[in-house]
């Protein structure tokens, strides 16, 4: 078996789209076609205050983003006039290893982001970080944006359980500390 190997998560509305499509189609070329894309808007307000970003704006960026994302490792060479980037006749070298691209997986958190990614029609992963009740109630959110879009099935749901692995049990608390409680 061949493992796979993917990004969580490329916060994609504090990033320059066009750069996001070129490194991540190289480091799927570098992996012989093992990256999952993993991407989110992530609900930290203050990475957006340090770039100017009104958060705000998060989830119209993150879906423009992706929309120019799609377009580079597409048909060349192309256009893109949006509210946030606009590109006119460029071309992304390399193309993705992976055709049409790799998969691409989106960090969920709030109920507006399930619904969101739920009519783009992407695979989601969920933290732990959520109360149980609520994560039900949002999964059901993605999976009724999902079918009102016309995707098929149910989606792939993934849950995401932080490890941190060490010498010894104390060490595996102690170490990511001051991480984990920030």
């Amino acid at each position: 078996a061949r493992v796979r190997i993917g990004l969580a998560v490329q916060v994609l509305p504090l990033a320059n789209p066009l750069r996001v499509a070129e490194e991540v189609a190289t480091l799927d070329h570098i992996s012989q076609g093992r990256l999952d894309f993993g991407v989110g808007r992530s609900g930290l307000t203050r990475y957006y205050k340090g770039y100017n970003i009104d958060y705000a704006e998060s989830s119209a960026r993150f879906v423009e983003a992706m929309d120019v994302i799609t377009k580079a490792w597409g048909k060349q060479p192309f256009s893109h006039e949006g509210d946030f980037y606009s590109f006119h006749d460029v071309s992304v070298e390399p193309k993705p290893f992976q055709r049409p691209h790799p998969p691409v997986r989106v960090a969920t958190a709030s109920a507006d982001t399930f619904s969101m990614v739920g009519r783009m029609g992407h695979p989601i992963f969920v933290s732990t970080s959520t109360d149980e009740a609520e994560l039900v109630e949002r999964i059901e959110l993605y999976k009724s944006a999902r079918r009102d879009a016309g995707h098929e099935g149910l989606g792939d749901i993934l849950l995401r359980i932080p490890a941190y692995i060490s010498e010894s049990a104390e060490r595996a608390r102690s170490e990511p500390e001051a991480s984990t409680t920030h």
